[in-house]
């Protein structure tokens, strides 16, 4: 089995946390991830390479200092420089204004376009070269392990589709195919279900595989909390934990309950004001 991942960059990753992360911490967090999955990918016997897609340089050193400990066969694979979303990012005005929800809707469509994008060329490129089986993985999934990968493979069949479901909007932690191109990529909010439809149209009955460590993707402040309430030992915990990350949110959610309760007291308060008036 063959295995993907796709990083488009570090510089520039999850910006739907830049309201609370800088771009410093934004880039160690996404260090640590990637770091988390390549070890569980690595730790799977059944794992004979793994193809990194990606186009930017800083990727690319990072991985060449980081994963000789790795002892797996791991290769840097660009996508083709026409496609934007894997060239070296440089600095988009439209981007910086997060807070804008249709700016943020083009980023995403962008992010998955070039997933997409990441996904076909790795295939044709694997398939050109024998490869039967391959599995994508995104880069985001710390808590996955060499169980849940092996929980796939365990349900899989050639020629088939397995699956894992993003447990917070429907998207795809990981796809499973054997042969590499059986179905068309379509990631995004909703994805798994439509990988399904496509494995379907092709007369196969996916394999739908729903594990703790394939559900969880770091994009909100919301799955981080989920993370670290999750506690299992990684990297990205110890990132999360050590840089004081974790206690900054912890205080900022306490900073937002107490606020809430002195806003309902408040209501309370002026509600018997009234009627006492």
């Amino acid at each position: 089995m063959q295995v993907v991942v796709p990083v488009k960059s570090f510089k520039n990753a999850k910006k739907r946390l830049a309201s609370v992360l800088t771009a410093g911490q934004r880039s160690d967090l996404m260090k640590h991830m990637l770091d988390d999955v390549l070890t569980a990918i690595a730790a799977t016997a059944e794992v004979e390479g793994i193809t990194v897609v990606t186009g930017d340089t800083e990727v690319v050193e990072w991985l060449g200092k980081n994963t000789s400990r790795l002892k797996r066969p791991l290769r840097i694979f660009e996508p083709d420089a026409s496609q934007p979303e894997f060239d070296q990012q440089k600095p988009n005005p439209v981007d910086n204004k997060i807070g804008n929800d249709v700016n943020l809707s083009s980023i995403n469509n962008r992010a998955e376009a070039g997933l997409c994008h990441a996904y076909s060329t790795a295939a044709a490129d694997l398939l050109a070269r024998g490869a039967s089986t391959m599995l994508l993985l995104p880069a985001d999934i710390p808590l996955v392990t060499k169980a849940d990968i092996e929980a796939l493979l365990a349900e899989h069949t050639c020629p088939g589709v397995s699956l894992a479901a993003a447990g917070s909007d429907g998207g795809t932690n990981a796809l499973l195919v054997s042969p590499p191109d059986i179905i068309a990529p379509a990631f995004g909010d909703n994805s798994c279900q439509r990988h399904i439809a496509h494995a379907r149209e092709q007369g196969l009955q996916p394999a739908v595989v729903n594990t703790p460590g394939l559900s969880l993707d770091v994009d909100t402040v919301e799955d981080i909390r989920a993370l670290l309430a999750a506690g299992r030992e990684c990297a990205t915990l110890r990132y999360l934990l050590e840089s004081g990350i974790a206690a900054e949110l912890e205080k900022s959610a306490e900073d937002g309950h107490l606020q809430s309760t002195k806003r309902q007291q408040s209501g309370v308060q002026n509600q018997t004001n009234r009627q006492v008036g």
